[in-house]
């Protein structure tokens, strides 16, 4: 739910950014995306009975942007760190991959390169299927090729979102919109709000913007009570009435 266009009366952008935070949930959000955005319980032991399974460590590339592949991939444990790099050198984090995802359908079934970087973050468990047998066991279970379109839909919808939030103009919309994004799949819940485990250098890649500049926007959320700043994390304060 992106901000909208910025006013230019003050007390408008404050009624915007209150509306905003009141409905985001974001605890709500990380459940619910874990949900749509895994296979079904069925789905999943069928890649596996047809899969690899292969163990990545911490700052390990699974995948690399342009790199052709054959294998599609399902997260078993573990985070997948999802990024690309501009032509000036810069890198744009997009997302987390969260353990029952699955990536890398597109590229195999136009037989095309991978669209970004994946990158391990931590110890992680990926289960690798190539492309033969994705297709044989698709072409034999009809379950599967439909929760398989589910999760290629999604992402396609998730692309639009990601494309919408780019394209807005004000910093605090786009720095907000990826506050919303991490929500999503990468926070916890704590008792005053819930916490997003992201530094200030990945949330300025996801909002497209330079690390100071997106720190002074957090600072002055956290003067309006919208959020709390710590170590590798921002906590968005629950009801915190705007100053």
């Amino acid at each position: 739910m992106p901000l909208p266009p910025t006013r230019s009366v003050k007390s408008k952008q404050s009624t915007a950014l209150q509306l905003a935070h009141k409905a985001l949930d974001a605890d709500v959000f990380t459940k619910v995306w874990a949900k749509n955005s895994a296979l079904t319980e069925r789905s999943a032991k069928a890649l596996h009975s047809v899969g690899v399974l292969r163990h990545w460590t911490e700052g390990q590339v699974v995948l690399s942007r342009g790199q052709s592949t054959s294998t599609a991939l399902l997260l078993v444990k573990g985070r997948l760190r999802v990024s690309v790099t501009t032509p000036e050198g810069e890198e744009q984090l997009l997302r987390w991959m969260l353990p029952g995802e699955i990536s890398g359908l597109s590229s195999v079934f136009a037989e095309s390169t991978y669209p970004a970087d994946l990158v391990a973050v931590g110890a992680t468990q990926v289960l690798h299927i190539e492309r033969a047998r994705l297709v044989d066991l698709i072409s034999h279970d009809p379950a599967v090729s439909v929760d398989l379109l589910r999760i290629l839909g999604l992402r396609i919808n998730q692309l639009f979102d990601t494309l919408a939030d780019r394209g807005m103009h004000s910093l605090e919309q786009r720095v907000w919109a990826a506050l919303e994004r991490i929500a999503k799949f990468n926070s916890v819940a704590v008792p005053d709000g819930v916490m997003l485990r992201v530094s200030q250098s990945d949330l300025a890649q996801a909002a497209s913007a330079s690390r100071q500049r997106v720190n002074q926007q957090l600072r002055h959320f956290q003067e309006q009570g919208l959020i709390r700043l710590g170590y590798r994390n921002i906590v968005l304060l629950r009801k915190a009435p705007l100053r």
